[in-house]
């Protein structure tokens, strides 16, 4: 049997944390590497700059909180 989880928890987590993590995203992209099969690779990477950039948008409105630990 599988445990299915479709939900990441970013509670105590801050903009600068996701704002970091996008400089480690763009620093690959800078230095252009990659593993595996290069087209999946710069699939899961789009989905990861999608992800962050959606992230660092909400977290920059004041309407939305991300909860602390």
């Amino acid at each position: 049997m599988s445990i299915v989880f479709d939900e990441v928890s970013i509670k105590g987590l801050r903009k600068a944390h996701f704002e970091q993590l996008l400089s480690y995203i763009n620093q690959r992209e800078a230095d252009e590497w990659h593993y595996g099969n290069k087209d999946q690779f710069e699939q899961r990477h789009a989905d990861l700059v999608k992800w962050v950039t959606e992230i660092i948008d909400k977290a920059s409105n004041p309407e939305y909180i991300i909860p602390k630990k």
